[in-house]
């Protein structure tokens, strides 16, 4: 088919790929069969499994059906620098370091979400990952168009909170060092707790992509690194990544544990991401 022939090319994928991700089309279908009004479509992965991939082929698919469809990823609402500053003198230092719940604008995307499934005008933002800081606000996407699907994915959706008893020991040096007595991690699941799980609240459907070992997502992240590097002359060398991904490991890893039970489909991915539906 065109379309898929336009996005392999675009991508710089395998022709392997829509047979891999076929499982996904397949369960979508189904999902969509009797769906009357605005549909938001949920992707949990962790980084590097490949989840804004499949969002824009699942879109280039829905479009190709005449079914219009926007995406946001989490990573889009990211609080600014000095947001994040606020939340660091007011909580814990490590809020200054995007990533964790806490560290998003979860109430503007609550709003939007909201909107959409109301069939009304929405906002979706945009942020920079280069400057550490949203793009400006006229960069935003306004959708009038009053798109069928919005497709929202990020690498902590759908997490419920974690138990106290979980919380007490610190999985990684960066939580031994900077969080030994548990005051980040405790209020990260606080806000897991309230605000995230109202936004969840509004996903129609959700896809786990499960990574199956948090190993393997650092390994996924080493190599983006050193495709940006090759690609764009910057990014963060071995050490720098180790460091940052300790902020994602807790909860990445309470995903590969928790999250098979509370998704609509789960999908297991090998080292090469290959996909495999769990039923």
């Amino acid at each position: 088919m065109r379309w898929q022939t336009e996005f392999l090319e675009k991508h710089t994928l395998l022709k392997s790929y829509p047979d891999n991700v076929q499982c996904v089309i397949d369960w979508l279908q189904q999902a969509f069969l009797h769906q009357t009004s605005p549909f938001c479509l949920a992707i949990n992965g962790a980084q590097g499994s490949g989840k804004s991939t499949l969002s824009e082929y699942l879109k280039a698919y829905l479009e190709s059906q005449d079914i219009a469809t926007e995406i946001v990823s989490l990573d889009d609402f990211y609080l600014s620098k000095a947001q994040r500053a606020e939340r660091a003198t007011q909580y814990h230092p490590l809020f200054k370091v995007r990533g964790v719940p806490g560290t998003h604008d979860v109430s503007f995307a609550i709003e939007q979400v909201k909107r959409f499934k109301n069939c009304e005008d929405f906002i979706l933002p945009r942020f920079n990952k280069a400057t550490d800081e949203p793009y400006s606000s006229d960069d935003w996407l306004k959708c009038i168009n009053r798109p069928k699907v919005l497709i929202f994915e990020g690498w902590c959706l759908g997490l419920m909170p974690q138990s106290t008893a979980q919380l007490d020991m610190p999985v990684n040096k960066l939580e031994a060092t900077q969080d030994p007595n548990g005051m980040y991690r405790v209020r990260v699941n606080q806000f897991l707790s309230d605000d995230y799980q109202a936004l969840f609240s509004l996903f129609d459907k959700l896809v786990f992509l499960n990574a199956q070992s948090f190993e393997r997502v650092y390994s996924w992240r080493l190599q983006q690194e050193h495709q940006l590097i090759n690609r764009a002359g910057t990014g963060m060398n071995d050490e720098e990544v180790t460091a940052f991904i300790q902020y994602f490991e807790r909860l990445t890893r309470w995903g590969i544990e928790s999250l098979s039970v509370h998704s609509d489909l789960h999908i297991k991915l090998d080292e090469n991401r290959q996909f495999s539906v769990v039923s």
